[in-house]
């Protein structure tokens, strides 16, 4: 594997990138940023662009409610999850097994002190994994040691939004916490031996960056499987509703700073605007340095075709997850 991904570093041909990083109507400073990232990226990966078009399937432990009742979502997003609350946790997942699922996403809405409960549901967790031999990733919010050692016991993934901006916790979140307790948060599951996949959400104070920078430095402690870029979304019914999503050259700040910052690999959520905007960031998403996307929009695959990369399509799998090359 490492012979095949020097020779295809070796044979990548830069000059098509360049020249399509030129095109952009964008400063210079970008595209320098640009350039560089995406250099990096071939480093490590060479040719190869990971596309995820069916990710795991989102499970709420709590049905539609959530108390915090977030700013940016007001549990608008929880009733777009199969309802996993009282007791229909294992027949979902059943569910979805025999529909040849590889694995779920358990999530929901956030417990007093900020953390999602799946470490309440430990025991049918494990019959599921047991059972039905499903990866388990969670939403995992802030959780404490004892919170984390549960986890421990059937979690392969934990999904952490890290938020590194204490004001974006309070006014945005609604949680009497800090990015010190997303930091603390890591350091608990790594130490329990949890894979973590760093959350990093571009925009989510009001469109506007504040926090994302320092987010990724907190996720740099702790020898995270892979980043996750996942974009602001204004959606209807919800106090943000109005706001605009974050400049795509905000994005781009982000994506480029996490693509130098990392080794490993760094993945556009399917959490992301849609429409033309998806469109155009997609584009510069790849430009930029980032080796997945979650459910590409065209234009990722014709920036892809036009790049020489090497698209490979992982099948129902989250993007979090190390894939062979």
């Amino acid at each position: 594997m490492l012979q095949t991904l020097i020779h295809r570093i070796m044979q990548f041909d830069h000059r098509r990138a360049r020249k399509m990083i030129e095109e952009l109507e964008t400063g210079s400073e970008t595209k320098a940023s640009m350039l560089a990232a995406f250099e990096r990226k071939v480093e490590l990966s060479g040719d190869a662009m990971f596309f995820f078009n069916e990710p795991f399937a989102p499970i709420s432990l709590t049905g539609t409610s959530c108390p915090h009742q977030c700013r940016h979502c007001g549990s608008y997003y929880l009733k777009h999850m199969l309802d996993g609350s009282d007791g229909k946790l294992y027949s979902q997942a059943a569910d979805l097994a025999q529909k040849g699922a590889k694995g779920i996403l358990l999530s929901g809405g956030s417990s007093g002190d900020g953390s999602v409960p799946s470490y309440a549901h430990a025991e049918v967790i494990k019959k599921i994994k047991q059972d039905k031999k499903l990866k388990i990733s969670a939403h995992t919010g802030i959780v404490n040691s004892s919170q984390a050692q549960v986890l421990s016991g059937f979690l392969d993934m934990a999904l952490v939004d890290v938020i590194g901006d204490d004001g974006t916790v309070h006014d945005i979140l609604n949680l009497d916490a800090g990015a010190e307790d997303y930091e603390r948060t890591l350091k608990e599951l790594s130490s329990a031996g949890i894979a973590l996949a760093p959350h990093i959400i571009v925009g989510l104070d009001n469109g506007k960056l504040k926090g994302e920078i320092r987010a990724l430095e907190i996720a740099k402690e702790f020898d995270p499987e892979a980043i996750v870029i996942v974009v602001f979304i204004p959606t209807g019914g919800t106090d943000l509703a109005e706001i605009a999503p974050p400049d795509i050259e905000d994005v781009v700040r982000v994506i480029t700073e996490a693509r130098m910052m990392f080794n490993v690999p760094l993945s556009l959520s399917c959490v992301r605007p849609g429409g033309r905007y998806r469109s155009t960031l997609d584009t510069y998403a790849i430009l930029s340095g980032i080796d997945r996307i979650a459910v590409p929009s065209r234009s990722a695959y014709t920036t892809s075709r036009r790049l020489g990369l090497s698209v490979i399509e992982v099948p129902k799998m989250c993007c979090s997850y190390k894939v062979s090359i």
